[in-house]
């Protein structure tokens, strides 16, 4: 499961690092880059909603497998689309591959989590942090040096051989796990739309990170444009980090209040870089926003699947779809502030967005008391 935590997210950081490339060989301006985006995301929480369905039927495994061999060809198309249209439609097709994996892998792990009664997943998502980082400053790097097809051919390399190895471990037989506690119906579904919330703000946090600090540091100092990726990898090496002694704290200290303190850390992060003026000063930024943001998603996933128990696919797509609905217009949103103002200004807004989250996570991030 490790492994496939890495291979999901070595082709997002190959593919984030080499985003100023990929858009001067397509065509593309900063306002199309948001449109794309915002269809990428679209399909992105789709995929993820219609796999919380679809995996009443078919094992999280089987699921997990289609998926790291649909990134082949998929990503195969992002990084060699020739036009802003074709770049375009690769990224929507990418979104579905990659949403269908992030629910499967989810899903699959925190049944293995809930299994082994102790924390285990932020150890896979510390895979998942490390993967992209070196993803992100080598897909600057290959892609300024060498071309963007060679990223492909690195995703193949990776992808294939973890789909094999998944395919070897056969079909899940789950054990009989009782959840930890069973809510009242009304307060299930208040807890699923808030944690939605919480994740929504976050991961468009994150997805701000990823996607657009290439870009925001080579126009800070375009001299260094072949380590415009540094930012992405500053932001996922700290994220990789805290991840891995992310279990430790969760056990000694509990999810609501790692939670917390970690939205509180991610919107300093933000407003730092929002303030920057130069190269380094930005990369301590995005380095805080990794250490704030590192543990915020993980945990609310195990949320929902302690309080969702058996259900926890359905669960996770359904706090997805509400999630979609603050991660959807959030690219577009992020490109149109760009565009009308500056990036330092769309940094800014997303540190407000941290705020508000920090501020509903204390409500959602409570244990239900047992029935």
């Amino acid at each position: 499961m490790t492994a496939v935590f890495f291979a999901y997210a070595i082709g997002l950081g190959l593919w984030a690092g080499s985003i100023p490339v990929l858009m001067r060989h397509a065509g593309l301006d900063v306002t199309g880059l948001g449109l794309a985006l915002t269809l990428h995301t679209a399909a992105y929480i789709a995929a993820m909603a219609g796999g919380g369905q679809l995996a009443r039927i078919v094992s999280p495994r089987r699921l997990m497998q289609a998926a790291l061999l649909a990134n082949v060809p998929c990503f195969g198309l992002v990084f060699s689309a020739p036009s802003a249209p074709g770049l375009t439609v690769a990224l929507v097709a990418m979104g579905l591959s990659a949403g269908l994996l992030d629910l499967a892998m989810n899903t699959e792990a925190t049944a293995i989590e809930r299994e082994m009664r102790r924390p285990v997943l932020l150890g896979m998502h510390a895979a998942a942090s490390a993967a992209f980082g070196i993803g992100a400053l080598a897909g600057s790097l290959i892609a300024t040096q060498a071309g963007p097809q060679v990223c492909a051919l690195l995703v193949a390399g990776v992808n294939l051989p973890v789909a094999l190895a998944v395919h070897r471990l056969g079909p899940r037989l789950d054990a009989a796990v009782p959840p930890l506690a069973t809510p009242r119906q009304g307060g299930a579904v208040r807890g699923v739309l808030l944690i939605g919330i919480v994740l929504g703000l976050t991961i468009a946090g994150e997805m701000a990170a990823q996607m657009w600090s290439a870009r925001f540091l080579e126009r800070q100092a375009g001299e260094l444009a072949a380590f415009a990726g540094a930012g992405a990898t500053f932001f996922a090496g700290f994220q990789a980090v805290v991840r891995l002694a992310g279990d430790r704290l969760r056990q000694r200290f509990g999810d609501r209040r790692v939670i917390l303190l970690s939205l509180a850390i991610a919107a300093a992060g933000f407003a730092t870089v929002a303030t920057s003026h130069w190269f380094v000063q930005s990369l301590l930024g995005f380095a805080l926003v990794g250490l704030g943001t590192a543990c915020v998603v993980p945990c609310c996933f195990a949320l929902i699947a302690r309080r969702s128990a058996h259900r926890a696919a359905a669960a996770l797509g359904s706090a997805s779809l509400v999630a979609g609905a603050l991660r959807l217009p959030a690219p577009l949103a992020l490109g149109a502030a760009a565009a009308t103002w500056s990036e330092a200004h769309a940094f800014a807004g997303v540190a407000v967005g941290m705020l508000v989250a920090l501020w509903l996570a204390r409500p959602a991030s409570e244990e239900p008391a047992a029935h």
